[in-house]
C-alpha cells in the first residue's frame, strides 16, 4: 500500500511541473488583451499547420535576372528555395495550433514549451500571434 501511495505521489509531483500548451494559450491570450481566463475559450486546430498561417501559399520571391535566365542556375535557385521551404515549414508544423476568443478578439496563436539547456521547459509555455491577414 505504502508503495502504491508513493508511486502515486511521484505521479503527481512530476506531472505538477507540465504546463498544457492549452493553458499557455490561455494565460497568454489573458494578459494581452486584459481579459480574465474564465471568459477565455481555447480551441485545439489540429486542422491548421502554423507554416499555412504564417506564410501562406504566396508566390515566393523572383529570381534575380541573371539566374532566371541561366536555365542551370534557375533550377539550381529552384531546389535551394524549395529545400529552405521545407525546412522552414516542417519547424513551423511542429509547433501547436488553438483558435483563442475572449473579450472581443479572436485569433491563432501556435505554442509550445521552448528549449532549455537541459531540454525542454515543459513548466513554461511560449506562444506565438498569428500574423494579421486572413486566417482560415
Amino acid at each position: 500500500m505504502l508503495s502504491v501511495c508513493l508511486s502515486m505521489l511521484s505521479v503527481m509531483l512530476s506531472s505538477a511541473g507540465c504546463k498544457r500548451l492549452k493553458t499557455g494559450a490561455r494565460e497568454d491570450f489573458a494578459e494581452r488583451y486584459s481579459c480574465p481566463e474564465g471568459r477565455v475559450e481555447v480551441l485545439e486546430r489540429d486542422d491548421v499547420k502554423w507554416s499555412t498561417v504564417v506564410l501562406g501559399g504566396g508566390p515566393r520571391e523572383a529570381p534575380p535576372a541573371e539566374v532566371k535566365d541561366d536555365p542551370e542556375r534557375l533550377a539550381k535557385w529552384n531546389a535551394d528555395r524549395a529545400e529552405q521551404d521545407a525546412e522552414t515549414r516542417k519547424t513551423l508544423d511542429d509547433l501547436d495550433v488553438f483558435q483563442v476568443r475572449g473579450c472581443g478578439h479572436d485569433e491563432l496563436v501556435a505554442c509550445a514549451h521552448p528549449s532549455s539547456g537541459d531540454g525542454m521547459a515543459t513548466h513554461e509555455v511560449v506562444c506565438f500571434k498569428a500574423p494579421k491577414r486572413a486566417q482560415p
